[in-house]
């Protein structure tokens, strides 16, 4: 589906789409096995589904140039500033040794502006937080201002679920009012 005219045309959604991907915690695997999923949908569509089917076929194209940026920057020996947490995450999780020395390291954990976290973050800071919980965060649920990188709302909407221990603080007065 790339462009013959100007084959790099894309290149920089491409690599937009990619760390939007690793912002929502979606590794190339997890993307190709969605993918797969929705092909095996559109299989069974009559014929007035073709624009689906095309469709589907560029996400394939796409996780396919994911997998291929991931192996790319392995070989390179680079990181994108995605890595920084993808690969954190994923160290965490299979290396729960490691994570434990983190979370005994970090006995407190503050995250202010959280309404702008991502979800990969948010799962970052569940994990440091372990069984304690000891977590203060500083949201402000209409002050989000980047959502077009990646904050998910839904972090701070599923902040009490995730940590039923936390007290809930509203500052109705500050140094802003009046």
């Amino acid at each position: 589906f790339r462009p013959l005219g100007n084959p790099n045309k894309f290149i920089g959604g491409m690599l937009n789409h990619f760390s939007r991907l690793k912002d929502e915690d979606v590794t190339p695997s997890e993307y190709a096995e969605w993918v797969k999923s929705k092909s095996s949908t559109y299989a069974k569509a009559s014929a007035d589904k073709e624009e689906e089917i095309l469709e589907n076929k560029k996400f394939a194209e796409l996780a396919g140039a994911y997998q291929k940026y991931e192996e790319l920057k392995v070989k390179e020996g680079v990181m994108d500033f995605g890595d920084l947490v993808s690969h954190t995450l994923t160290l965490f999780r299979t290396r729960k040794n490691i994570l434990r020395n983190y979370q005994q390291q970090f006995k407190f954990i503050l995250v202010d502006e959280f309404q702008d976290t991502n979800i990969a973050q948010n799962e970052l800071v569940r994990l440091l937080a372990g069984n304690k919980q000891n977590i203060t965060a500083v949201c402000d649920d209409d002050q989000s201002i980047y959502k077009f990188r990646g904050a998910a709302v839904s972090n701070v909407l599923s902040y009490r679920k995730h940590f039923p221990k936390s007290e809930l603080i509203v500052l109705s007065k500050n140094y802003r009012s009046t």
